[in-house]
């Protein structure tokens, strides 16, 4: 099986980049969210970051099933312990957390390590299916997300990534709003009427 060529998945997958990157975004906001929570109430933040790679997992997973389950251009296959996304044009990917070396955290089982080799055909999938990981980077004291990265990798060695950029309308830019117009000045200003506080008033 040839080696997935990043100008060949990058062009099935850039329509999905921003429903892709909103998925990671929503699923941190909820892990923000409950951390905030738990400080409110006085209990102590999360011991192992393993527990917040697993949050943040169970809630991608849960965002990307609503986001593409009912999307007829992407098959969801949901399994004991990840989900799947195949994207018509012959792209597989999965959500991982990234390491170091901007590779997906993994148990070496052997589904997982099938998935990493490059030269390996999943089950179920066409011989050509490109796979790669949707990879989160948040900072080192997991207090805000960094990157996400399309990633394709084989076993250990990192093949090519690139970003997944932030929107414009997610990064919080300002619109500019069309200047109002100017105010009217001289005889074009129209001014309130001065009610008549002389005229008598009428008694039914």
């Amino acid at each position: 099986m040839p080696y997935p060529l990043m100008a060949n998945v990058k062009a099935t997958l850039e329509p999905f980049h921003p429903r892709i990157r909103s998925v990671v975004e929503l699923a941190w906001a909820e892990l923000r969210k409950v951390a905030e929570l738990r400080t409110a109430h006085g209990f102590a933040p999360v011991l192992y970051s393993r527990t917040i790679s697993n949050d943040v997992f169970d809630a991608i997973a849960r965002y990307a099933i609503t986001e593409f389950g009912s999307d007829p251009s992407v098959h969801v296959q949901v399994e004991a312990q990840t989900i799947k996304l195949f994207f018509k044009g012959g792209v597989c990917a999965r959500f991982k957390k990234g390491d170091d070396n901007r590779l997906g955290q993994n148990h070496p089982t052997q589904a997982s390590m099938a998935f990493e080799d490059a030269d390996s055909q999943l089950p179920w999938f066409p011989q050509e299916t490109a796979k790669v990981e949707f990879i989160w980077l948040a900072n080192d004291i997991n207090t805000r997300l960094e990157h996400v990265l399309v990633v394709a990798r084989d076993g250990d060695d990192l093949l090519w990534d690139y970003e997944i950029e932030k929107s414009a309308a997610a990064d919080g830019t300002v619109v500019p709003f069309p200047e109002p117009p100017t105010a009217p000045t001289g005889n074009d200003m129209v001014k309130p009427k001065t009610p008549d506080t002389k005229k008598p008033i009428e008694k039914e």
